[in-house]
Formats: structure tokens, sequence, C-alpha cells
């Protein structure tokens, strides 16, 4: 007869205890709701989303960088963040298409419209 072990334990799925956040009332500068409505209105547009969280990534990322762009964009979530981030820098910029296009300088009076 094998011998038993009293003391195991059956196993079981391990569940990781996420910290409990809301993202949606998180405060959101309002520059970035903005920024962020364009950009996935923009891969909309090109066909790029598709609705679905389902890609899993695993990165090493500097822990400063993921902190200072959380602050940036008022969003605490990494799945979040990254998500925004990744819409930002992968949606078309027409002022830079424009500008590249156009070969020329800014006058020197020129102003942002902010």
């Amino acid at each position: 007869m094998p011998a038993t072990n009293r003391s195991a334990r059956p196993v079981t799925p391990r569940q990781t205890k996420r910290p409990e956040t809301n993202t949606a009332t998180a405060p959101r500068p309002e520059h970035f709701d903005r920024a962020d409505a364009s950009a996935l209105a923009e891969l909309r547009l090109a066909g790029a989303v598709t609705g679905a969280r389902s890609r899993k990534i695993s990165v090493r990322v500097d822990p400063g960088i993921l902190r200072a762009a959380g602050e940036r964009l008022g969003l605490t979530n990494t799945s979040d963040l990254v998500n925004a981030s990744l819409s930002l820098a992968a949606a078309p910029d027409r002022f830079k298409a424009w500008w590249a296009e156009t070969r020329e300088t800014l006058p020197d009076d020129f102003e942002l419209a902010v």
C-alpha cells in the first residue's frame, strides 16, 4: 500500500487578490480624455481596434516610467495604462503628417491654440 501524506491538502487553483481600484472614478486629465478618444476613434476607423482584451503580454518596464505615465494619464490599473499608451502611440497624428508633408517651418509667432 503506498504511503499517504495526511497533511496534504487538496490542490485548488491559486487566486491572486488584486488591489481594489476603481479606474472608472479615478481622476483623469481632460486633455488625455480627448487625446485617448481621438486616438481610439482613429484606430477604429483604420480597423485596428478589436474590442477584446484577449492578448496577454509580459514585459519588464522601468517602474519610474510606469509610475510617471500613470500619473500623467491619471490611470492606476496597469492594463488600462498599457492600452491607453499603446492607443496613443499607434494612432496617426495628423499634425505630424501635415508638418512632414509641407516641409516648411512654422512662423516665429506661431502659438498652439491650447
